[in-house]
This record gives structure tokens, sequence and C-alpha cells, in this order.
């Protein structure tokens, strides 16, 4: 499993979502590789789904959906109102969790979307139909049924046409929400076994609620928890090496709790040094087993907790509150790292 992450594809700035007054996701900064599998993990919930649909803007069809904050895609904001949202989703194809073949042939799935945009050649459709059946690593199963129903196909083999339909018209991206949560083992080896054959040419993002699937397949890891981004990076590094004590918590099975606040600080209105000797001060306070949280600027958090005084802390977690300001929240032990 490779853990070099490559130009990143999509980066997302500072993204909040609301279904009327709740939040769904809070603040998610975070940069998508390209031509690598990024799975996103986390308990059910937690806005998974919904990051996965603000790529393609999918969740603008939710009724009282908010969307605050950026997402590029080849530095293109998807979210500026120029964005032409039907160019856009046909750069991202889609696999749900239950495939959603059309009703009619086979042959007529993989080449619907090119009629949609035009084509008209029966040369250049017959052939689009053989090639991504083959990159869907199914024409041989269908190649002499190719005008019968698709419904009539398994589940399994409907997932992959669905995946040949999406290729077929040359996205660059291909989203994935539980794509094999519906299918027998074989058959979703069979999708996991296309994620890898096709990461060389597509950036694939995968929803999955299956920690050995994210094992077996992702370069690239993105762990959510109630709607916040607790750890993202290499997978070799968060699945075995979690830096936060909710990640390693989640991977283990373990129940999640959240850490009872003993201390806060606020260094909002305080600058370099004057906020190093506020947080030096609350940490002689502190004792062992205590939790602090820290509220400070984005900027200049990231210099205090890289700071020698972090070195008997555990941090336990890291979150944006907004675009300028974020906090840490840290536990005192006896022997704790700093990161």
């Amino acid at each position: 499993m490779a853990s070099e992450v490559s130009q990143n594809h999509i980066r997302v700035r500072d993204l909040s979502v609301r279904y009327g007054s709740t939040r769904v996701l809070n603040n998610i900064s975070i940069d998508i590789p390209d031509k690598k599998i990024t799975a996103i993990i986390g308990p059910s919930g937690c806005g998974k789904t919904t990051l996965l649909k603000s790529f393609n803007r999918l969740i603008d069809l939710q009724e009282g959906v908010s969307v605050s904050g950026q997402v590029f895609v080849d530095d293109e904001d998807i979210y500026d109102p120029k964005t032409e949202i039907t160019h856009l989703r046909k750069r991202m194809g889609l696999l749900s969790q239950r495939p959603q073949v059309l009703p009619m042939s086979i042959y007529e799935n993989v080449v619907y979307g090119l009629r949609v945009h035009g084509e008209k050649s029966k040369e250049k459709l017959n052939a689009a139909v053989e090639r991504y059946l083959k990159e869907a690593h199914m024409w041989h199963e269908v190649k002499d049924r190719l005008h019968t129903s698709a419904a009539k196909l398994s589940i399994g083999q409907q997932q992959r046409l669905c995946l040949a339909r999406g290729l077929a018209v040359g996205p660059e991206v291909i989203l994935g929400d539980e794509p094999t949560s519906a299918l027998d083992p074989i058959s979703a080896e069979q999708i996991e076994q296309r994620f890898l054959a096709l990461k060389d040419k597509y950036t694939i993002v995968l929803v999955t609620h299956i920690l050995r699937q994210a094992r077996r397949l992702a370069d690239y890891v993105v762990f959510l928890y109630l709607g916040n981004l607790i750890e993202h990076g290499p997978a070799e590094e968060v699945l075995n090496n979690p830096r936060y004590a909710k990640t390693k918590a989640y991977l283990e099975g373990r129940f999640i709790e959240e850490p009872e606040i003993e201390k806060e600080l606020d260094l909002i209105k305080l600058t370099f040094p004057e906020s190093l000797k506020a947080l030096e001060k609350v940490f002689k306070e502190l004792k062992v087993g205590q939790v602090l949280r820290i509220v400070s600027g984005e900027k200049n958090l990231q210099g205090l907790i890289r700071s020698p005084l972090v070195a008997q802390h555990t941090v336990l977690e890291i979150k944006k509150r907004d675009a300028l300001t974020s906090e840490v929240i840290m536990q005192k032990n006896e022997g704790g790292y700093s990161i």
C-alpha cells in the first residue's frame, strides 16, 4: 500500500455544511491526493457521505442545505456561483451503496452518458462499450448479451456496470459511497480489485465503514467524528500509528469518550512570546491526568503545540473552530509526546 502523497486533486478549505439548523460538517480543511485511493472513515452519522457528496455538489439536492467554505477541483472553486454543475458532475463518477442500473439494456446503460452529451457515432459507442466493460472487468461475462436487460444481472455485476457507465463519460474522480456494502464477499472483492487497477488513471475517494477495506485499499485516510476532522494522512500512518486518542479508540473498536475539560486557556488576543508564557503558567498548574483546552489563532497554535512544553502532555485532538481559530485538547501525563 503506497503512502507517498502526490499532487492534490481536490482541496477543501473551511467547509461547513448544515441541514436546516443541524451542523453536519465543521470547518473541514483537507487535501485529496491525485491518483490515489482516499478512504473516509468514521462512525455512522459523522458526516462521511456529506463530505463525499460535497465534491460533486450532490448535497445541493438536499432540502434546507447550506454550505460555507471552498472546495477546489483542479484549482476551480466548485462552489463559485459561476461553476457549471453539469460539467462538474461529469468529472465525478459516483457509485452508491446499491447499484442503480437504468431500465434498459446493458449496452444502453454504458452509452447513456455519451448519448446525453451528444455522441451519435455507432462505431465510437461500440468501442466505448467494449472498453469500459473491460475496465469494469465484465466484458467476457456479458459480451454475448449486451442487448438484454441490465436488471437481469446479479447485484455485483450491476455495480460493475454502474462503474462502467460512470467511466464512459471520462471522469477525473471516482466517488464511492460504501460501494460494496450491499454486495457478497466475492462481488465486493471484484469491485475492490477494480479500484486498485484504476487508481493509476483516476483519483478515487471512498466512504467505508469497513476498516479492513480501508487497510486493503487506502493510500490516504480521513477520519471524521461528529462532523469534525479528527485526523488525516497517509494510510499507513493513520491506521497503524494514530496521533490522537479518538482515532485510536475508533480503530480499536472502543467507545469514543469526550474528555472532561479541567482547564481552558484562551490565547486569541495574545501574541508570541506572551502566549508561550501563558501556556507555561497553566502547564505548571495542571496536574497529571487533567485535560486542558487551548484556543488560539491557527498559526499561533501550530507554533505552540510544537513547543518543548508539550513534551509532558498527550495531544488528544486538534480541530478548527472557524477559518481563523483552532483549539487543541491535551492531557498531562508522566511521559506524553509532542507532535
